[in-house]
């Protein structure tokens, strides 16, 4: 394909490169989306202008901005685009790369609501405006991670890292769940509080760009959040985690948004910048260490059929390995995986 950009998907870790027609129309789809909403309320399409913003991303984007200092490079969050409605943040972001390139290195598309927000294996992702976290965070240029693989670990610890300084009291229950979930688990099985899609950009197969899609449940109440899909955690959300599960009472403080956003932006970059990220060993290890579910007995559903073992780790690449009844061990990177919770531990 010569210098062209290809878009790859990691689907747990196995690439499967593609970029399809159906892929570019949502993107010319939220494009068009953002010059309408932008033609009825007197904005621009890719720029806002001042004050366009609600009040919680000003203030991020002057907390942030008030971290620059004397840095020799851009922090992640040195920039945030804001819309109040798009397709998905994640074609946007892509628009953003494609146009500056390394330069787009720590920028960041936030949305207030997603129209078909996406998920792993091509899922939605359902939200309620103004109720969560969504959005795209771009690492290119020296923010790019060593492999593709350490991205997904990178954003998971982002995110667990986030929630504990914005909720420590939920610091204690809030895992992760391979590949791509963050959960809380207290009592019985855990249920869902994010999920994270990592997109990777290659030219003339050389990672040029990794584009991470983080959604978190925030402020949402039980019955704004969208049903169980087969074979899915049931979702919930940090404010309800922090009442105790129970529905929050009138009048309730909500978790600032803006809040989490800084936490989440300052611990990509000191996960990812030069002179403060760790090894990838030692991101793999603390990623392994925050999964939840080793050691549980797991049914694969995988293209050449169904595995059923007991989750024994992961590798470097971030695979799940399953030790089989007859003690072989295998690998998966891609596949639906179902856990028996009853069974699942793994080390904090």
């Amino acid at each position: 394909m010569g210098g062209c950009p290809v878009l790859t998907t990691f689907d747990c870790y196995s690439a499967q490169t593609f970029y399809t027609i159906e892929q570019e129309i949502t993107r010319k789809l939220g494009q068009a989306e953002m010059t309408l909403s932008g033609a009825e309320s007197g904005r621009g399409d890719a720029c806002h202008a001042p004050g366009s913003a609600p009040g919680w991303i000003g203030r991020a984007r002057a907390r942030l901005g008030g971290l620059e200092g004397a840095r020799p490079r851009r922090h992640v969050g040195h920039s945030i685009a804001f819309h109040h409605s798009v397709p998905s943040t994640m074609p946007v972001a892509r628009g953003i790369f494609d146009e500056r390139g390394d330069r787009a290195a720590g920028a960041v598309v936030i949305a207030d609501h997603q129209t078909a927000g996406r998920g792993r294996l091509d899922r939605g992702w359902e939200d309620v405006r103004g109720r969560g976290l969504l959005g795209s965070y771009i690492l290119c240029g020296e923010l790019l991670p060593e492999h593709p693989s350490l991205a997904v670990m990178l954003a998971g610890l982002a995110v667990l890292r986030a929630i504990g300084e914005c909720c420590p009291q939920l610091e204690s229950c809030v895992r992760l769940k391979w590949p791509n979930d963050v959960i809380a688990v207290e009592t019985g099985a855990p249920v869902k509080l994010a999920g994270i899609l990592v997109e990777s950009i290659f030219a003339e197969q050389e990672l040029r760009g990794v584009i991470l899609g983080i959604g978190i449940n925030v402020n949402q109440r039980e019955e704004e959040l969208p049903s169980v899909r087969g074979g899915g955690l049931p979702p919930s959300s940090l404010a309800l985690m922090g009442h105790g599960g129970s529905p929050p009472r009138a009048g309730y403080a909500p978790i600032e948004r803006e809040d989490l956003l800084v936490a989440l932006c300052r611990a990509l970059d000191d996960l990812c910048a030069p002179g403060s990220r760790p090894s990838a060993e030692a991101v793999h290890v603390r990623w392994q260490r925050a999964l939840y579910g080793l050691g549980a007995t797991v049914t694969a559903f995988t293209a050449d059929g169904m595995v059923r073992g007991r989750a024994v780790g992961t590798t470097a690449q971030g695979a799940l390995r399953v030790r089989l009844g007859g003690g072989e061990t295998v690998e998966i990177h891609s596949a639906e995986v179902v856990f028996s919770w009853d069974s699942a531990g793994g080390e904090r």
